[in-house]
């Protein structure tokens, strides 16, 4: 009798055992890689988080002065109720953002990518400011499938590596660039001769074949002594057969020291065309005075102006608001940097209000259909995944506030800009 009750105890504790096992597998964490909580309440997410690289040190640092007050307003305004509603969670959850400096390099703006996607769990990515930041951002958001939105490149630049499936990009045209600077030479009587400085940087290589295929449209002669590495700092001969040649008109487009370095040399040999454009790092009213008189009348291409006639859709400021806001507040001018910044706060919280969700695939679907009017006017994502937005051509003026103000002087492909004033030439 004893080895029977023993037998039936045995049994009656391994069919508990077994009872104890079914009802663990039953009320599991869920499928592997399931975006969704446990369904035995284990704890979610706190926060919806950004991962955000861009140069805040090297020679593009100039560029990021403006992202920390963009995202002060947008996060104010995302969070102050609360967040975003994720249904997975069903509650509001706030935004946070993780910031990585890409240094102003390649290499480095993939390693704070690769940190922010495995390490830091982000739900989406960011990457801001030229190929050499958003370039590789793209390539670990494709790579680990994340959600990423880029900003500020020539799409040529970007495309070449595409296509893309996980990745999204506000980026200008070269071929509307380079119309607007057309449009500005022909305000302005000049042999229309055009001396090129461009480097070897796909920048400089885009640019020069653009410029000769439009020139022969529009009837300018392109005078081209051809790429050189950059950080070159003796543009002697180059200036020499510019001058030789006689051209009217400067196109040069190098970052902020190479630009300094390449006008002084202008200056000192002499060289004074009628107009100047100096590209890509002169976009900075405290730069373009560091040149000095000489610099009065240069021009350059911008994407931002508080005269643009659009309005922020999370922050219902107009671009007017938004510049006077940032010049009270930084204490600088308002700069091209402003729009890139705002736009990308525009759109994120337009995806995440329509996703509803932090699951990847709902994110991108909810990227790639974008149909918004921001504060670059409207913006959608094409097939290609590109979102171009407003270029149109400036120059620097005399101004009594910064010393340099930027003047509207041709806006063919954006026609709701309008323009009042006149190409002066160079002082």
């Amino acid at each position: 009798m004893k080895r029977l009750n023993k037998t039936i105890a045995l049994l009656m504790a391994a069919v508990f055992c077994f009872l104890l096992l079914f009802a663990g597998c039953k009320s599991g964490t869920g499928a592997p890689g399931s975006s969704s909580p446990a369904s035995t309440g284990a704890p979610g997410k706190s926060s919806v988080k950004i991962g955000f690289v861009a140069p805040f040190s090297g020679p593009m640092a100039n560029f990021t002065v403006g992202i920390y007050h963009a995202a002060d307003l947008a996060l104010a305004a995302i969070n102050k109720e609360g967040g975003v509603y994720i249904k997975e969670y069903d509650k509001k959850l706030p935004v946070e953002i993780i910031w990585g400096d890409s240094e102003s390099n390649p290499t480095k703006a993939s390693e704070v990518a690769t940190k922010l996607v495995t390490n830091d769990k982000v739900d989406i990515l960011v990457g801001e400011w030229t190929p050499d930041t958003i370039n590789p951002v793209s390539v670990v958001g494709e790579r680990y499938e994340v959600p990423t939105l880029l900003a500020n490149s020539p799409d040529t630049s970007w495309l070449a590596n595409g296509p893309y499936e996980w990745s999204f990009a506000l980026l200008f045209n070269y071929e509307y660039f380079i119309d607007e600077y057309f449009n500005g030479f022909d305000r302005l009587e000049t042999n229309r001769k055009i001396g090129l400085v461009l480097d070897s940087n796909v920048d400089g290589v885009g640019m020069a074949e653009i410029m000769a295929k439009k020139a022969v449209d529009r009837k300018y002669e392109i005078v081209d002594p051809g790429r050189f590495p950059q950080g070159t700092n003796d543009y002697s001969a180059i200036i020499d057969e510019i001058q030789g040649a006689g051209c009217d008109i400067l196109v040069a487009s190098l970052l902020t020291p190479e630009l300094a370095t390449l006008w002084n040399q202008c200056q000192q040999l002499g060289y004074k065309p009628k107009i100047a454009i100096l590209s890509k790092g002169m976009h900075f009213s405290a730069d373009v005075l560091a040149l000095g008189k000489t610099a009065e009348n240069i021009c350059i291409e911008t994407q931002w102006s508080p005269e643009f006639p659009y309005t922020s859709s999370l922050l219902g400021m107009t671009a007017k608001d938004l510049s006077e806001d940032f010049e009270e507040n930084v204490k600088q001018s308002p700069d091209l940097t402003l729009g890139w910044d705002y736009a990308i706060f525009d759109v994120i919280s337009d995806v995440l209000s329509r996703a509803q969700s932090l699951d990847k695939e709902a994110l991108r679907e909810a990227f790639a259909k974008t149909d918004l009017d921001c504060i670059y006017g409207h913006v959608s994502f094409a097939e290609n995944h590109v979102g171009h937005v407003p270029i149109v051509f400036g120059q620097w003026v005399a101004d009594d506030t910064w010393g340099y103000r930027k003047a509207l002087i041709a806006a063919g492909h954006v026609p709701e800009v309008t323009i009042t004033e006149p190409l002066l030439p160079l002082s």
